[in-house]
């Protein structure tokens, strides 16, 4: 018997890079669990096969065209880049501003930024058709191209995020290192999710692109849908008993999440405004908007601002706002609306090209939308399986311990002979 076996704290544990990875619950889990699993692998496999028929076939079996060159995969680089923001928010306000009632999701949150950026980096390379070209997309980047930035900013945060899990499960460095790496994680998260909107712009001849609203608005779309998966998250993983969290956790989620969304679409109404105001308004922009609310791209833009408005409907009452289907329903909705927002974004640029002439709508192919599926499957297997045998359980003394830190904090310091 080694000594990693002796230092294991119970049988079916084992230790590996000083993480006790409980390998006895997989042998234990339920029927239902194992079912869930070999779905996730299933329709995994078929992205799988999906992208062989690409890497054999070309980007023929893909429904993008010259004209409309980006397609499925970057709406959903967009999408998995912004979710990935709101478990970062989450876990910097712990070690940056005090939010306690957060630590609970820390260890999730993290590892949900993780997975969802490493689900959006794939999406990338199946884009490459011949996958080996990221050699010389490494080794000769372009530097006046935005995608080398957003490109490298995503796989920096990844491994990023990946250690910062390491360091909260293993403790090691303490309260002192995972402060440290929250103030490289914060501006790199920024970082990613504005290079990501410049990618869209900086492109001066896509006229609804072009425009200085883009960062802001991509940045609280990213917080808002975070923050809302987050919340999904926890309420899923303490229903299976997996982890527990206490009632005024959901509270602040929900008032955080209602604040951003409103946040979010003010800006959008900001965009429409000044789009269509009568002395500020342009040809070329108005003719293109149209086209997402008369026009045959109005199915992916009309559920934004529907979507997103029954959302914060549902959050803004005080009654209503912390009952938990409430919660979970305008967290929902509003995943869904930054979806459709994402797809409507890449669409924008396409729908009308730059000398004017109108494109038919965009529809991924059967390739693509196995592949999309695929990969979201994948992330949603590796995280079922993270779940259940990482210790993503903050311990409660770790969690009473930092109380006290932020209540002594908080208390006023009296010089010596000074009484109240």
């Amino acid at each position: 018997m080694t000594m990693t076996e002796l230092s294991t704290p119970q049988p079916g544990i084992k230790r590996f890079i000083k993480i006790d990875w409980n390998i006895g619950a997989l042998k234990t889990a339920s029927p239902r669990y194992w079912s869930f699993v070999w779905m996730l692998i299933i329709m995994t496999t078929l992205g799988v096969l999906a992208w062989v028929v690409v890497l054999t076939t070309g980007g023929n079996a893909m429904g993008q065209r010259d004209n409309f060159t980006w397609g499925m995969w970057f709406a959903d680089y967009m999408f998995y880049v912004g979710l990935a923001a709101g478990g970062l928010v989450v876990y910097a306000s712990v070690h940056l501003f005090g939010a306690e009632q957060f630590r609970p999701l820390s260890r999730l949150a993290v590892l949900m930024a993780g997975l969802l950026t490493m689900v959006a980096l794939l999406g990338d390379l199946t884009d490459l058709v011949r996958v080996w070209r990221i050699f010389w997309f490494v080794v000769t980047p372009n530097i006046s191209a935005i995608f080398v930035y957003t490109g490298s900013a995503a796989g920096f945060y990844m491994v990023l995020c990946f250690v910062d899990l390491w360091i909260l499960v293993t403790g090691v460095g303490g309260e002192k290192l995972a402060f440290r790496m929250t103030l490289i994680a914060l501006p790199v998260a920024i970082y990613l999710h504005t290079t990501t909107a410049f990618v869209l712009a900086l492109n001066k001849s896509r006229e609804l692109w072009n425009s200085a609203v883009m960062v802001p608005i991509f940045l609280t779309s990213a917080v808002a849908s975070g923050v809302a998966l987050l919340l999904i998250c926890a309420y899923i993983l303490q229903h299976y008993h997996v982890l527990e969290f206490k009632k005024s956790m959901f509270r602040s989620l929900a008032t955080l999440l209602a604040t951003v969304i409103i946040m979010d679409l003010f800006l959008l109404v900001v965009e429409i405004a000044t789009v269509y105001w009568p002395t500020a308004a342009k040809a070329g922009h108005t003719l293109r908007f149209s086209e997402f609310l008369t026009g045959p791209y109005a199915w992916q833009f009309l559920p934004v601002l529907t979507l997103g408005i029954i959302a914060f409907a549902l959050l803004a009452g005080r009654k209503t706002r912390h009952i938990p289907a409430v919660q979970i329903t305008a967290s929902a909705l509003y995943v869904i609306a930054i979806f459709f927002k994402r797809y409507t974004l890449m669409s924008m640029g396409f729908a009308i090209g730059p000398l004017g002439q109108t494109q038919n709508p965009y529809i991924p192919s059967l390739v693509e939308a196995l592949i999309a599926i695929g990969l979201l499957s994948m992330g949603m297997l590796f995280f079922t399986i993270a779940t259940k045998i990482l210790p993503l359980r903050v311990p409660l003394e770790e969690h009473a311990a930092a109380s006290e830190r932020a209540d002594a904090a908080s208390e006023p310091t009296l010089e010596p002979g000074v009484a109240l």
